[in-house]
């Protein structure tokens, strides 16, 4: 009686083992893989000039850090906004808007902060969720939305990290690193993104420090801001009119006395006066009583 090779029958059927786990293994990979970059934040986008919008088709207009200054006059703690555009990168199997099988729908977006040197805890937490939402993506299409990536309780607990003095020569700086998910479904399946990683130059007066124009050059950081009623003119240096002040671009702010006879600040400054008066160099939170002295620094 010929039993052949006894092994041969574990040979084949370790083969069909083996060829079923390689199989499995594909699936599971190509399965992870596609849903990982079905969903795809592609960049940060420029707002579009005039009225703010923000494209959804990615431009040639993108930046890959910014700048979030903690430490305005008026005592306020701007939150970050990232402006960015989502792509569906599944094909179209087909069929009108409400049988499309490859339509996703983008619900929220989950952010994780890190930086050096802060500690995060309940009041400013280092992972967060963004509000709800709905934004249905069509397949190879584009949506654009805003996700506040830094958000005022953050600011603040950044500005404490920081502790700046007034005696400081000038900014402090810490580097904070957003990463960031885009959330939603596709049919009845949950849905992530890849992550996008952004990163913010969280300072103390580095948009306050790079006055170029002599009319205001006297007031860089860590030089006092100055009075509402000793600008002329018009701000030399608004901020973005998109974003919050203190987002990425050169601020200058002024103050003014209340009725109660504090300082308080106007961020961007709004000039009042109409000829230059006296400034005040202070970096202090001392308040002032006087229409043409203000403090620097919340």
């Amino acid at each position: 009686m010929n039993l052949g090779n006894p092994h041969r029958k574990w040979i084949r059927r370790g083969v069909i083992y083996t060829a079923a786990l390689v199989g499995l293994f594909a699936c599971g990979r190509f399965l992870a893989t596609d849903a990982y970059n079905a969903l795809q934040i592609v960049q940060v986008q420029d707002l579009a000039t005039g009225d703010c919008t923000i494209p959804g088709t990615p431009t040639a207009a993108t930046h890959y850090t910014g700048t979030l200054d903690v430490y305005l006059p008026d005592q306020s703690f701007p939150p970050y906004f990232l402006p960015v555009s989502i792509t569906n990168n599944l094909d179209s199997v087909g069929g009108s808007k409400a049988t499309e099988m490859n339509n996703i729908t983008l619900t929220q977006f989950s952010v994780q902060l890190s930086a050096p040197g802060v500690t995060w805890d309940g009041s400013c937490p280092s992972q967060f969720e963004s509000v709800p939402f709905t934004a249905v993506i069509a397949p190879q299409g584009f949506v654009a939305h805003s996700v506040e990536i830094i958000q005022p309780a953050h600011a603040r607990c950044l500005l404490l990290a920081l502790n700046p003095q007034p005696t400081d020569p000038g900014p402090r700086h810490v580097m904070v690193t957003a990463t960031i998910l885009a959330e939603g479904h596709h049919g009845g399946t949950g849905i992530q993104s890849a992550p996008f990683v952004f990163v913010v130059d969280v300072c103390t007066g580095c948009l306050q420090s790079g006055y170029t124009d002599p009319s205001v050059a006297q007031y860089r950081y860590p030089a006092g801001y100055p009075a509402c009623a000793a600008l002329t003119g018009t701000n030399p240096y608004p901020g973005d009119p998109c974003s919050n002040p203190g987002q990425d671009k050169e601020i200058l702010c002024c103050g003014l006395t209340d009725a109660s006879g504090r300082a308080v600040g106007i961020c961007p400054a709004t000039p009042t006066g109409s000829t230059s008066t006296t400034t005040s160099t202070a970096t202090s939170t001392a308040t002032s009583t006087s229409t043409d002295t203000a403090t620097a620094g919340p």
